[in-house]
């Protein structure tokens, strides 16, 4: 740094000697390097730059009678312009003791190449020599005089160099102080000063600021360009900030006078308290404070924090205005103590120190750090004009479906997925948040699970990392409100407080005194033998941190962070407790209420159930495919299915009817209903999904037990019922790979609903809904000829209901939609291209006059497809793209709605899109697409050979898309990955066949 600022000095273009910078326009030089260049024009040459100069200031004028110039032997010189990107060297007006190191940077003609060049001497400080100071050490030779003499202990520039002129003495030299500065330019070394603060690149390097910020705080640090992992995104300071007024108001406190030390700011978790913060430390390291959060590890042991102590006390006493953030500061009570404590002891004039608490609630904190800080007899320092505030949701301000879609295109960019698309349930999922972080956290969440392909470590899924600081902040809290407590000693006392931590998330709105009851249980039922605790105490501690309306205790927010915590739970627990299964037994056991009716019941359940499918990996849409935890959760609830059948059963299928992943949930199930009575099996025929998912196989056991001979004294009633249980069951089985049985079930519908038809004519739409359904199956089969008669008579019979008066226009009008759209594919498969655009077209039609409608949804989906690859067989190709550009709009806003329905829909109809595109030429849009299709089907379940089948061939056409784009997009061994390992599935399933 001291060499950028040295300047080569010439007189008309010859070489005088050196100078160097004080400020941009002023160079201090020897007088004896300009003597007798009046009338001469000056310049000098800095940074590869020429500029022209003139002596101001010069002392002595001439040189006295000897060889050697008199004391001070100093110029100044003013240049033209000021040297562009120089501030100037820092002036030490303290004089260098003997024997301290320095260095002098400047020019000679004495180097290995020709010419004046650059140099660099090595020396030490003899002692005084009259009234200059005495060097010794490298041969001090003609042209460095007029260099800066640098201290090499301070970093600051001690004197300038005057070299002997007497060439047959070259060893050594002498050092002008920088105190004979102020007789030749009075208040030159004051400005000088002033120019050099906190945050002046000289001041930050002399005195390692760097080094404070590194070993203070770590999140200070560069990155090193290592990779950004997800978790590091929603971290201090990496996740999109949102402006708000507070933070000015605490750039104002920081710049206060001193007596302005401690603020408290609280709110509810996710309010945005840590991001804010982090803000504030990042702007505050850019004007030149040393600011960041205190982590807990230096405090761990009383060694640590000394070390930690004296590096502050040094960081302040180098003159550096310092910020320390402690959060979840109500469990830091102690180290906030133990800080004021000892910079009280060791406080000097001038320093600047802010602290700044950040906290869940005003409540027990501040009362209880005002009476410690009183103990140690510093309330009056510390507390003076101290302050606390409540930090107002920035959510009530801002508009979360905006931050969230801001947020959501951020995310992707960092994530190298610009491409995806900004979901359209996300504007919706925003404005259920009620905090800053869930908004973010949910905008994070929806990126990664768009995109597939790529595995993280657990560790660095942002939600975990939440979780991990949630937990570690919430154990300390309770063991410092708790005191000494047995409960909470050795390795298990974190397990403990953990569990407690997730009942809340568990058993959601219980007024206190259930929820303090349930705390009891739980803990007896999963730690027995161990100490207990006070309740009533840790009931307040959770009311502190997480506080809801009505005197309960909020949740885990975002939701993720309530399943990252059910699987550490029941893992830890089965480790240090008795069992996963005790605990959850006991949770469950507060909404088997026995003055609730049975639906009251089952609904006080479906939270608890939602949480732990969640838990499951039924959402993670791949993101969790295995884990530990899985085993004990599956057991846990297979005995508690055992245990409470007529509760659990039928909110399991509640809830793994809105999963995209069901199917363990199915499997925890299956016992039950293959061996209980007829009664639960109607109960839970009555939540049956509708649609294929993972509950299918459940579905067809249910009904198929259901569904019995039909006996000669059963009525239009009993045919009724048995007829529709039939439909249902032929499509499950057909769902669950069971096409010939399915058939079978659906062959004998038709043949009960024409029994019913001759029966009475209002069993016309029943009949209608058989062959429509027999037509979907037999088509599955390949039998598209018979499947055609099918749906034609299907599609007459449905025109004919249509044409009747009656109240079910609406459903008649959907019906007639779902049979032409089935008609439509039939006829796209057996050739007939312009019959196949008509009906599907007329489905579109019948779609919109009955109205938007879940089902209508699905039906008008199913059209809208069709419709799109008539459009593009029959050269329609613009038309084709908009149908199809249509029908991914919608399939994408249904499986972020209903993913359990729709979400493994969603890439068939994003890869029939793009095939469209590629017709059209349109290859790097089609290439977009086609990844997205890909990666979401990597995510889902390929239990079905067609599935497995369409991902191949879109892979295929990705890399030969790769190949006729010159391989711009680099991705081709993921696909040729994908490929292999698809390829490696059916081997495996073919050798498991022929064993």
């Amino acid at each position: 740094m001291t060499e950028r600022h040295v300047v080569r000095i010439l007189a008309a273009s010859n070489f005088r000697g050196t100078g160097f910078l004080v400020s941009p326009d002023t160079v201090l030089t020897c007088a004896h390097v300009v003597s007798g260049c009046e009338g001469v024009p000056l310049s000098v040459e800095a940074e590869g730059s020429s500029l022209a100069a003139e002596v101001v200031r010069m002392e002595p004028r001439v040189g006295g009678a000897g060889i050697i110039h008199e004391y001070p032997d100093l110029a100044e010189l003013r240049l033209s312009e000021p040297a562009a990107g120089l501030a100037g060297v820092w002036l030490d007006e303290a004089a260098p003791a003997q024997s301290e190191p320095v260095s002098v940077h400047g020019f000679s003609g004495h180097t290995l190449d020709p010419g004046v060049q650059p140099d660099t001497l090595d020396l030490r400080v003899a002692g005084r020599s009259g009234r200059f100071v005495r060097l010794q050490g490298d041969q001090v030779v003609r042209g460095f005089s007029g260099g800066p003499v640098l201290n090499l202990r301070t970093g600051r520039v001690c004197g300038i160099l005057k070299a002997s002129r007497n060439e047959k003495d070259v060893s050594g030299g002498w050092l002008i102080p920088v105190a004979a500065v102020e007789s030749c330019s009075p208040g030159l070394v004051q400005r000088n000063a002033w120019a050099h603060g906190p945050g002046t690149e000289w001041f930050d390097t002399a005195r390692g600021r760097q080094g404070f910020q590194d070993t203070l705080f770590a999140e200070g640090r560069g990155s090193g360009g290592q990779r950004t992992t997800p978790a590091q995104m929603l971290a201090r300071g990496a996740m999109p900030f949102v402006p708000r007024p507070e933070l000015a108001e605490l750039h104002t406190w920081c710049q206060e006078p001193a007596d302005q030390l401690l603020r408290l700011l609280h709110a509810p978790g996710g309010s945005g308290k840590t991001r804010l913060a982090a803000e504030l430390c990042g702007q505050l390291r850019q004007s030149g404070w040393i600011a960041g959060f205190a982590e807990p590890e230096p405090f761990k042991d009383s060694v640590g924090r000394s070390r930690w102590l004296e590096e502050l006390s040094s960081a302040l006493a180098a003159g550096f205005p310092t910020l320390v953030v402690f959060d979840y500061a109500q469990a830091r009570q102690d180290d906030v103590c133990a800080l004021l404590s000892h910079v009280h002891r060791r406080r000097r004039n001038g320093m600047t120190l802010r602290v700044l608490l950040l906290a869940r609630s005003e409540d027990p904190l501040w009362p209880a750090l005002r009476e410690a800080l009183e103990d140690l007899e510093v309330e009056d320092w510390a507390l003076a004009g101290a302050s606390s505030r409540r930090l107002p949701s920035t959510i009530e301000a801002a508009d979360p479906e905006t931050l969230a879609e801001q947020a959501f295109s951020e995310f992707a960019r960092q994530l190298d997925c610009s491409w995806l698309p900004v979901p359209q349930s996300l504007g919706r999922r925003a404005r259920r948040q009620d905090s800053l972080l869930g908004v973010l956290a949910s905008a994070l969440d929806a990126v990664l699970s768009l995109k597939q392909g790529e595995t993280w470590d657990e560790g660095d899924d942002p939600l975990v990392r939440i979780c991990r600081h949630e937990t570690r902040a919430w154990h300390a809290f309770v063991e410092d409100q708790l005191g000494e407590s047995p409960a909470l000693n050795g390795r298990v006392g974190p397990v403990v407080t953990q569990a407690l931590l997730l009942v809340p998330t568990l058993a959601r709105g219980l007024v206190p005194d259930r929820l303090t009851a349930l705390l009891a249980r739980t803990h007896e039922a999963a730690f027995p033998g161990r100490p207990s605790l006070d309740m009533s105490a840790v009931h307040a501690c959770l009311r502190a941190l997480y506080p809801a309306p009505g005197g309960a205790v909020a949740p885990l927010e975002p939701d993720r962070v309530g399943e990252i915590l059910v699987r550490r739970v029941l893992r830890e627990t089965d480790r240090w407790g008795r069992s996963g299964e005790a605990y959850l037994a006991a949770v469950l056991d507060v909404a088997d209420a026995p003055d609730a009716s049975a639906d009251e019941r089952v609904g006080a359940v479906l939270p608890t159930l939602d949480a732990l499918a969640r838990a499951r990996g039924c959402t993670a849409v791949g993101r969790v495919v295995d884990h530990p935890a899985h085993a004990i959760l599956d057991r846990s609830l297979r005995l508690a299915v055992r245990t409470r059948p007529r509760l659990l059963v039928p909110a399991l299928i509640i809830t793994g009817s809105r999963m995209p992943h069901a199917d363990p949930l199915a499997e925890v199930m299956r016992p039950a209903l293959e061996s209980c009575d007829t009664e639960l099996l109607r109960q839970a025929e009555q939540f049956l999904p509708s649609h294929p998912s993972g509950l299918s196989g459940i579905a067809a056991l249910v009904l198929g037990r259901l569904l019995r001979p039909a006996e000669e004294g059963d009525g239009d009633e009993e045919g009724l019922l048995r007829l529709r249980r039939l439909v249902r069951f032929s499509l499950r089985l057909d769902e669950t790979g069971h096409r010939g049985d399915a058939i079978k079930a659906a062959d004998r519908a038709v043949v009960l609903s024409r029994e019913l038809l001759r029966r009475s004519e209002r069993h016309a739409p029943e009949h209608a809904t058989a062959l429509h359904n027999l037509a979907a199956l037999q088509h599955r089969a390949g039998r598209t000829s018979t499947a055609l008669g099918l749906s034609i008579e299907a599609l007459t019979l449905y025109r004919q209901l249509l044409d009747a008066p009656g109240a079910h226009r609406r459903r008649r009008l959907l019906d007639t939609a779902a049979v032409l759209s089935t008609l439509a594919l039939l006829r796209l498969f057996d050739g007939q291209v312009n019959g196949a655009a008509g009906d599907a077209s007329e489905g579109v039609i019948r779609c919109e006059q009955a109205g938007a409608g879940p089902r209508q949804e699905d039906i008008l989906l199913s059209c809208l497809e069709i419709l799109a690859e008539c459009r593009h067989r029959t050269g329609l190709t613009t038309e084709a793209l908009a149908t199809g550009a249509q029908a991914v709009r919608l399939a994408r806003d249904l499986a972020e709605r209903r993913p359990g329905q729709h979400l493994a829909r969603l890439p068939g109809t994003l890869q029939r899109q793009g095939l469209g595109l590629i017709r059209a030429g349109r290859l790097h849009e089609a290439y977009v697409v086609l990844r997205e299709a890909v990666q979401l089907r990597a995510a889902l379940p390929l239990h079905l050979p067609a599935h497995r089948q369409d991902q191949r061939v879109a892979l295929r056409v990705l890399l030969q898309l790769e190949e006729e784009m010159d391989g711009s997009t680099q991705e081709r061994p993921s696909w040729r990955l994908m490929l292999s390992g698809l390829d490696g599935h059916d081997a495996l399933q073919e050798s498991h066949a022929d064993e």
